[in-house]
């Protein structure tokens, strides 16, 4: 096998509280060592966007976004999103993001969601930055689940966003096209390496017909740890992300270095106006 010489986690969050106490610069030099040339750390609420930003200085390879989760309802609050747009003079902030609507939780009423995910949205487009989105469905029948993957798409098309990126993609085909169209990118984790997921009924046609030019990769780390170390390790880490990319590969029957390439080629033309690759 010829050996892959970059790859880009575009969704990953080291200030996540279950890496407290952990080593941060060697996970960092194991994912390197791994192939990963960046990792966009996400922010989810105030206390991770404060920490991402103070990993920012530490380590070159390192980029951010800032964002209120759906679920942080505490946090969802206009003094924090001013600070947010404060904190977009900072040029390694590439994104906004963790944004979007989360329907299988309801910490945070859905009509709330929507005004705070509108609010985002507007700020993202004022400063012309794409954004990550959150989106996931009510577990119940298909119409049911997918009804949160509809609202984000109206709300998106509402306010014209044109650039983002669906974080850990678990919908179905019909409702990836309509963000392709806007000019969105697709983004798989690995969850879709599960041997007992469902994902396959869900999104596994998305992932066949996805023009591989619209797809990205991520981990979501410390979250959705990948087989063969799902169960086997507490967290996940950007390392891991070599297993989504496998499984990639395998789905869509394409050499590996050729799989990887096409996809890091992908991101860096995404974030072009924001990194040097």
């Amino acid at each position: 096998m010829k050996e892959i010489k970059a790859i880009f986690d575009t969704h990953c969050h080291l200030a996540d509280e279950k890496y407290r106490g952990q080593d941060i610069k060697k996970i960092i030099q194991e994912a390197k060592e791994a192939g990963v040339k960046y990792i966009l750390n996400t922010g989810q609420d105030m206390l991770t966007n404060l920490l991402l930003l103070t990993q920012l200085k530490e380590f070159s390879n390192l980029y951010g976004a800032l964002g209120l989760h759906p679920n942080s309802e505490e946090d969802l609050k206009e003094k924090n999103l001013q600070w947010i747009e404060d904190k977009l003079t900072n040029k390694k902030i590439i994104a906004i993001g963790e944004i979007g609507l989360d329907y299988y939780r309801t910490f945070t009423p859905q009509e709330t969601q929507k005004y705070w995910f509108k609010k985002q949205l507007e700020l993202a487009k004022k400063y012309n930055l794409p954004v990550l989105l959150h989106i996931r469905g009510k577990e119940g029948d298909k119409k049911e689940y997918i009804k949160a993957f509809w609202d984000t798409y109206e709300i998106v098309k509402e306010v014209k966003i044109k650039k983002g990126i669906l974080h850990c993609f678990t919908g179905d085909w019909e409702i990836a096209q309509k963000f392709i169209d806007l000019g969105f990118y697709v983004s798989f984790a690995g969850n879709i390496t599960y041997r007992n997921a469902k994902w396959k009924e869900k999104w596994g046609e998305a992932l066949e017909k996805m023009p591989l030019e619209r797809i990205v990769i991520e981990t979501d780390a410390p979250y959705l740890i990948p087989e063969p170390l799902r169960g086997k390790q507490p967290n996940n880490y950007p390392l891991n992300i070599i297993h989504t990319l496998k499984k990639i590969a395998e789905i869509r029957k394409i050499e590996l270095e050729k799989i990887a390439s096409k996809i890091y080629s992908n991101t860096c033309e995404f974030f072009a106006p924001f990194i040097k690759n």
